[in-house]
């Protein structure tokens, strides 16, 4: 009996979708219908989504009477998980006035994730963090298939909302919390005492703790699991503040590599993608922890004067 992975049929999807975008971009760039049909439907179908079943997928939900969202997608029960929003190819997807407002009325729903697609790019949004950020972009090409389809799997398959799964399967009630664990909501200094110090970067060395909390110099607050997170958090602050940056930015510690850059980091490299002026870049990760905070300390000097309220800080758990 041959048995047909899941995967190799999204994968196989994934391909032919690429080869559709290259045929037809002159069509598909100019009419979001066709690129639905022709790109977006079939990544949806492969993922377990029948969008001619109004049950799992709505289309062209209102909200609030003003915005019409292109696929709601519900769990077995009714439950809204995602919200996808459809472009034509090639159209760009962080328009910040464009976005925000869409963001807005699809998290009115109360999904776990929002997606804006052309067909070939898909940002992912999370109500638990900034509203303007994707938290994952992926891209298809025939380069990085099979590490698409399996962001694809883990953001996006029918399975968490319980299709074709059995009633005596708990998939989908183990798929959500660990989606709630990715996020990272911002919490007020109201919500907890802490007590912050100086961010420098022989506090690495200093440290008789963990690092807990990072207060930015916008007076943002933010909960850490590692020393990465702070170099990633004033990264996006400036990235998010500076429209005008010109990358590669180069790092502090004198790697060979940049802390910003545009160009894809080979494997092996650690790093983490964000959108910046409607393009992936990469930030380079692999510091020790003198040399994250080195680089955050380095990177937030590029912060507008406007945004430079207080200085950096950190408060850490004992």
């Amino acid at each position: 009996m041959s048995i047909i992975s899941p995967l190799a049929t999204l994968l196989a999807t994934l391909a032919d979708v690429c080869q559709q975008a290259q045929q037809h971009q002159a069509l598909l760039s100019k009419n979001e219908a066709a690129t639905r049909a022709a790109l977006i439907n079939p990544v949806l179908q492969a993922l377990g989504w029948d969008v001619s079943d109004m049950r799992m997928v709505e289309p062209e939900r209102t909200v609030q009477n003003k915005q019409s969202l292109d696929y709601v997608l519900k769990s077995r029960e009714g439950a809204i998980l995602a919200v996808v929003e459809a472009k034509k190819l090639g159209e760009p997807l962080d328009k910040l006035g464009h976005v925000g407002a869409l963001i807005g009325y699809a998290f009115s729903l109360k999904p776990t994730r929002f997606f804006i697609t052309d067909g070939l790019h898909w940002h992912c949004y999370s109500p638990g963090h900034s509203q303007f950020e994707p938290v994952a972009i992926l891209q298809l090409n025939q380069e990085n298939l099979l590490s698409t389809g399996f962001q694809l799997l883990q953001l996006l398959d029918a399975a968490h909302g319980g299709h074709g799964v059995a009633e005596t399967t708990q998939l989908s009630k183990a798929v959500v919390p660990l989606a709630k664990a990715a996020e990272k909501p911002k919490v007020t200094a109201t919500q907890t005492s802490k007590n912050y110090v100086p961010l420098t970067p022989a506090l690495a060395l200093e440290a008789s703790g963990k690092p807990a909390w990072l207060r930015l110099p916008d007076g943002s607050e933010h909960q850490l699991k590692s020393w990465k997170d702070i170099l990633l958090a004033a990264c996006k602050l400036v990235v998010h503040t500076r429209p005008d940056l010109a990358l590669p930015i180069p790092d502090k510690a004198g790697k060979k590599t940049a802390l910003l850059r545009r160009e894809q980091p080979v494997k092996g490299l650690s790093f983490t993608t964000i959108s910046y002026q409607g393009q992936p870049a990469y930030i380079y990760t692999n510091y020790s922890a003198t040399d994250c905070l080195a680089n955050a300390l380095y990177i937030l000097k590029l912060l507008p004067k406007a945004q430079q309220l207080t200085a950096a800080a950190l408060a850490f758990s004992h």
